[in-house]
């Protein structure tokens, strides 16, 4: 299994005049008390997973340390269980970043969140579906549009919806398939096609969360790979392995894009 390690590059691009939005699948992370609404007793303290304070915090401070490393203006999260989880993560940040929640209503209780700094992106309008985020807002200025996606069945139909509103850059974002008949260019082909991925199936990378785009200034996107994200087989990190707590961040790495050149003051 190749391991392509992509290290500074995201850090030298932050510092140019761009907008960099990521999404990150956490995997479940739920807090600590017992819901009435959906079976999360794996995740409390009396449970299979033994998920008390201790395991909670330092899943909390490791998701922090991701986002805060990332440095992106928006990053997209999956697998939050509710508004706490997230105004805990977001406090945990070094980086001064504002959030917004939405629920998802599934049966596992998680959802999407949305953290950005405020001063670069403004969120105007919202929509939360199955399975997806949506959030059109003003980046410097311009419209741009974030779809995080847990689902793609439901892309097309929201996208569509959209449009009724505003016109404006599009970034689709998580979970998706032929997102060319949307009119969208998938940049993760390039670097799948290289062996790349953010997940692991077998002996090989998977590249299950990507990056889509109809921008024009598209700078680079890719998946965020350090090494401390990987354990000793070169693996992402996770939190569990099966049944045993290793005590890592998620068995998927973030995916990220930047847009550049037309974003200006």
């Amino acid at each position: 299994m190749a391991i392509i390690l992509v290290l500074g590059s995201v850090v030298q691009i932050a510092a140019q005049n761009v907008i960099g939005v990521a999404f990150y699948d956490v995997e479940a992370m739920y807090d600590t008390i017992p819901s009435s609404l959906y079976n999360d007793s794996d995740y409390t303290p009396q449970g299979r997973r033994a998920w008390g304070e201790e395991r909670y915090r330092r899943k909390v401070e490791h998701t922090a340390e991701v986002i805060d490393s990332m440095a992106m203006d928006v990053v997209a999260l999956y697998g939050v269980e509710s508004e706490q989880v997230v105004r805990d993560i977001a406090m945990a940040c070094k980086s001064d970043y504002s959030y917004l929640h939405r629920e998802q209503s599934g049966s596992d209780g998680l959802d999407f969140a949305l953290l950005y700094f405020a001063d670069r992106f403004i969120p105007e309008h919202i929509t939360s579906w199955r399975g997806l985020l949506c959030v059109e807002g003003s980046a410097r200025g311009r419209a741009l549009t974030v779809v995080a996606a847990y689902r793609s069945t439901a892309i097309g139909a929201l996208l569509q919806q959209r449009q009724l509103r505003q016109k404006g850059d599009v970034v689709l974002i998580g979970r998706m398939s032929d997102v060319e008949r949307f009119g969208l260019k998938d940049y993760s082909k390039d670097g799948e096609l290289r062996g790349e991925g953010n997940v692991v199936g077998g002996d090989r990378w998977i590249m299950r969360d990507r990056v889509a785009s109809d921008a024009e200034d598209v700078v680079r996107s890719g998946v965020y790979i350090k090494p401390w994200l990987l354990d000793g087989r070169g693996r992402p990190k996770a939190t569990f392995d099966r049944k045993n707590y290793y005590g890592g961040y998620s068995s998927a790495l973030p995916v990220f894009i930047y847009l550049g050149e037309k974003f200006v003051y």
